[in-house]
C-alpha cells in the first residue's frame, strides 16, 4: 500500500513537472517572440537614427557629416591605390532672393528638385551631398588628371540647373556657381580640399556667377585681399567713399548730351579709385547691395543739386532689389529729402532681375513709374526678355548691349539683329539707346537705323561731376 502511494506521488510530481516545463517553454516562446520584435524595433530605430545623422532630411541625399566620413574613406583608398579624386562644390546663386520672392516653402521645393537633378547628372557613380542651405558637393574618382572632363561636367551641371523649376505651378529660374578642386593636386585632406573648392567657388561668383572655376594657389592671396576689402567696404559706405562718374548719353542726330549714366567708383584712401568689379561682388555676397544703391543715389542727388539743370541720370538697380516691396518708398523718401524731382532719375534694370519674380518686379516698377521715375531695360538682347516683359512692364527705354554694337563693322548678322531691336522699340514707342559706341562707323549705322541715343567712348569716357556738367545740354533725355 505504501509502495503504491509512493508511485502515485511520483506520477503526480512528474505530471506537475511536465505541466510546469510546458508552461515555461510556452513563456519562453512568447518571450522570444517579444524579444525578437524588440530587437527588430531597436534595429529599425537605430537605422532611423543613423539615417537622420547621415542623410539630409529635406533632399534625402547625404548630409555634410556623411559626406565628410565618405570623403575620408575615399581619400584613404585613393592614397593606397595611387588614384585621383575630383570635388565639385555647387552653390545656388541668389537663393535668398528666391526665398524672399516665393517663400521658404518654394525654396525648399526648389532644393529638393535641384538635388534630384544633381544626382541624375552622370559623374562616374560619385557621391552627391548637401553641405547646407543651397550648397552641394559632388565627389567622384578621376581616371587621370582630366581637367577638360571636369570642365565639361561642370558645364553640363550648370546647363541642367538653368532649366526652369516648377513649384506649385510657378516657374522659378535660377543659376548656380561651381568651385572645383582635385586630389592630390590641391590638398591631401578632406578639409583642405573642401576649402580649396570653396575658394574656387567664391572666384566663380566674383566672375559674375553662373560659371565654374578651378582652384589655383593664387586664390589664397586673393582671398586675403578680398577679406580685407570686405571690411574696408563696410567702412566706405559709411564714410562717403562711394562716388560717381558720369558717362554722357547723346542724341545721335545732333550730338548733344541729354543725360548720364552714373557709374559707381570707390575712392579708396590707399588704393585710389577702384572700379565696380572690385566691390560689386562684395556688396552682393555680403548683403550690402541695397546700401550701395542708396549711397549711389544719395551721391547722384548731391551732384544734381550742384548742377541746377533738369538733367536725367540713370542709376543701376540690382536684380535682388526688385523683389523688395519697400524699395519704392525708400527711393521716393530719399529723393524728397534731397529735393530731387523723381523725373530726373532713371533706374536701369537687367533682364535677370525679372526672372526672380516677375509680378513683384512689375509692381515695384509700377509704383516708381507712377511717381515719375523713369525705367530702362539694360543689356537688351543678352538675356531672357520676351514681348511680355516689354509689353507689361512700365519701361521707357531699351539699351542695346555693347556686344552687338561692337560687331557692326564686321558682322552683318549683328546689324540685322540691331535693326530688328530698334524696329521693335519704335513699335512699342520706347526710346532706344545703343551702348558701347566707339567708332564713327558704328554711330552712322545706328543713326541710319533711327536709333535715338548713343553712349560710349566715341562721345566721352566716364567723367567726374564738374566735367560732366560742362558737357551737358538742359533739354533732357
Amino acid at each position: 500500500m505504501g509502495e503504491a502511494h509512493e508511485a502515485w506521488h511520483l506520477d503526480e510530481l512528474f505530471a506537475a513537472w511536465i505541466v510546469a516545463t510546458g508552461a515555461l517553454i510556452a513563456i519562453l516562446i512568447v518571450r522570444e517572440g517579444q524579444l525578437r520584435k524588440l530587437i527588430i524595433q531597436q534595429r529599425e530605430t537605430q537605422k532611423l537614427v543613423d539615417d537622420a545623422s547621415a542623410f539630409d532630411s529635406l533632399t534625402g541625399i547625404a548630409n555634410r557629416l556623411q559626406f565628410q566620413s565618405e570623403f575620408g574613406r575615399e581619400l584613404k583608398e585613393a592614397w593606397h591605390k595611387g588614384t585621383r579624386l575630383a570635388l565639385l562644390v555647387v552653390d545656388v546663386d541668389l537663393l535668398r532672393s528666391v526665398n524672399e520672392a516665393h517663400g521658404h516653402g518654394a525654396g525648399d521645393d526648389l532644393l529638393r528638385q535641384l538635388a534630384a537633378r544633381l544626382v541624375s547628372v552622370p559623374h562616374r557613380g560619385g557621391m552627391v551631398a548637401r553641405l547646407g542651405s543651397g550648397e552641394f558637393a559632388i565627389l567622384f574618382p578621376m581616371g587621370s588628371d582630366e581637367t577638360e572632363e571636369l570642365f565639361r561636367l561642370a558645364s553640363r551641371i550648370l546647363s541642367r540647373l538653368r532649366e526652369p523649376f516648377d513649384s506649385n505651378g510657378s516657374q522659378i529660374d535660377i543659376t548656380a556657381s561651381i568651385g572645383i578642386s582635385k586630389y592630390p593636386r590641391d590638398g591631401s585632406s578632406a578639409t583642405v580640399l573642401l576649402q580649396s573648392a570653396e575658394k574656387a567657388l567664391r572666384q566663380a561668383k566674383a566672375a559674375g556667377k553662373d560659371c565654374y572655376a578651378l582652384y589655383d594657389s593664387g586664390l589664397d592671396a586673393r582671398g586675403r585681399e578680398r577679406r580685407s576689402l570686405e571690411a574696408e567696404f563696410r567702412h566706405a559706405l559709411e564714410a562717403g567713399e562711394i562716388v560717381a562718374q558720369y558717362q554722357p548719353v547723346v542724341r545721335l542726330a545732333t550730338g548733344e548730351t541729354v543725360g548720364f549714366e552714373a557709374l559707381a567708383r570707390w575712392r579708396h584712401p590707399k588704393r585710389g579709385i577702384l572700379g565696380p568689379a572690385e566691390f560689386i561682388p562684395i556688396a552682393e555676397d555680403e548683403g550690402l547691395i541695397d546700401a550701395l544703391f542708396t549711397a549711389m543715389l544719395r551721391r547722384v542727388g548731391e551732384d544734381l543739386a550742384t548742377w541746377h539743370m533738369p538733367l536725367r541720370v540713370a542709376v543701376n538697380l540690382s536684380p535682388v532689389q526688385l523683389v523688395d516691396p519697400q524699395l519704392p518708398q525708400r527711393i521716393l523718401d530719399l529723393l524728397a529729402k534731397m529735393n530731387i524731382p523723381p523725373g530726373q532719375i532713371e533706374l536701369e534694370i537687367t533682364e535677370t532681375g525679372l526672372l526672380l519674380d516677375f509680378e513683384t518686379a512689375r509692381g515695384t516698377l509700377a509704383v516708381l513709374k507712377e511717381a515719375g521715375v523713369h525705367v530702362s531695360l539694360d543689356d537688351f538682347g543678352t538675356g531672357f526678355s520676351s514681348l511680355r516683359h516689354l509689353n507689361e512692364l512700365p519701361i521707357d527705354k531699351i539699351k542695346i548691349d555693347r556686344s552687338f554694337t561692337r560687331l557692326i563693322a564686321t558682322e552683318a548678322q549683328s546689324c540685322k539683329i540691331i535693326s530688328s531691336m530698334l524696329n521693335l522699340g519704335r513699335t512699342l514707342e520706347l526710346t532706344t539707346v545703343a551702348e558701347g559706341v566707339e567708332t564713327r562707323e558704328e554711330a552712322d549705322f545706328l543713326l541710319s537705323q533711327r536709333c535715338d541715343l548713343g553712349q560710349g567712348y566715341l562721345f566721352a569716357r566716364p567723367l567726374w561731376p564738374q566735367e560732366a556738367f560742362a558737357t551737358a545740354s538742359p533739354s533732357g533725355a
